[in-house]
């Protein structure tokens, strides 16, 4: 049996107790001791004071891979993603028994009629088609999904089911008929910070909720002391999670149990535990 754990848009940069719920995920990787662990992308920005998340993980002597997330890219180039991740690719497989599995970059997006990784301070909503799989990058895929005789997992940040605008990947039909014509298990992505699952033509799409929070946009909660706001401007959009969201995914030959996790929004006590009680809602 293989058994891996997942989790997806931690946000480090986003939220005030990241270092708190990387904690939590580690302590659990040491308990269930897992094949490996995949971020389905949104762990953090590339930087340097950031460098200690990877090593963190990279420490536990377990595999662990990323997909690359939009925030992830969204202020950076591809160069100084490359260094931080210290690989030359963004899409990658790597091979455990009969199953292949494969990470892809689904951070494009179509700007100007060129193929570009996504960038926030060139995107254009209007005008600009995103995200996408690259044309390179299908062509990489074709290559690695040549062989009819192992089966196949697909991990990406955003769905290749969902079909809302600019939310699921544009060209997800493509990515879908290759699938498709192989043996393929499962195909699981972050970005929406929701559960969701999707039978398309008998491949499964999974969708992992955010480890840190739902986003509600409302504007209205200040549940934080004001100097929290203002280093985390974003919390006045979202409500956290107490403790991070994740599960284990177990592939057996032909069958697949995911095992979920429960919590509950950031209550008064925990913040009084925090120090950063006082409600105040504009």
């Amino acid at each position: 049996m293989i058994r891996f754990l997942v989790f997806s848009d931690l946000h480090y940069d986003h939220v005030f107790d990241a270092n708190n719920r990387i904690q939590l995920l580690i302590n659990k990787i040491n308990e269930i001791k897992p094949n490996f662990v995949i971020s389905l992308g949104d762990l953090c920005y590339p930087t340097s004071s950031n460098r200690h998340i990877i090593n963190e993980f990279h420490n536990l002597k377990i595999p662990f891979y990323h997909c690359l997330g939009n925030h992830d890219c969204e202020d950076y180039s591809q160069t100084d993603l490359t260094g931080f991740w210290n690989s030359n690719d963004l899409n990658y497989s790597f091979s455990i028994d009969d199953i292949k599995f494969i990470i892809l970059n689904s951070s494009f997006m179509k700007h100007n009629g060129k193929e570009l990784l996504y960038n926030k301070g060139i995107y254009n909503k209007q005008a600009d088609t995103y995200p996408i799989i690259s044309q390179t990058e299908i062509e990489w895929l074709k290559n690695e999904m040549s062989n009819t005789e192992i089966k196949y997992v697909i991990f990406s940040h955003h769905s290749l089911a969902n079909e809302f605008p600019k939310r699921g990947i544009n060209n997800r039909n493509v990515i879908r008929e290759l699938l498709e014509k192989r043996h393929t298990l499962l195909a699981m992505n972050g970005h929406d910070h929701g559960n969701d699952l999707t039978i398309i033509n008998q491949v499964p799409y999974f969708t992992v909720n955010s480890s840190s929070y739902i986003w509600h946009g409302m504007k209205s909660m200040y549940p934080y002391e004001a100097d929290i706001h203002s280093k985390y401007p974003v919390l006045k959009d979202i409500i956290l999670y107490e403790s991070p969201l994740y599960c284990i995914v177990e592939i057996d030959d032909e069958k697949i149990n995911i095992i979920g996790t429960n919590t509950k929004p950031f209550s008064l006590k925990k913040l009084a535990s925090l120090g950063a009680c006082g409600m105040v809602f504009l």
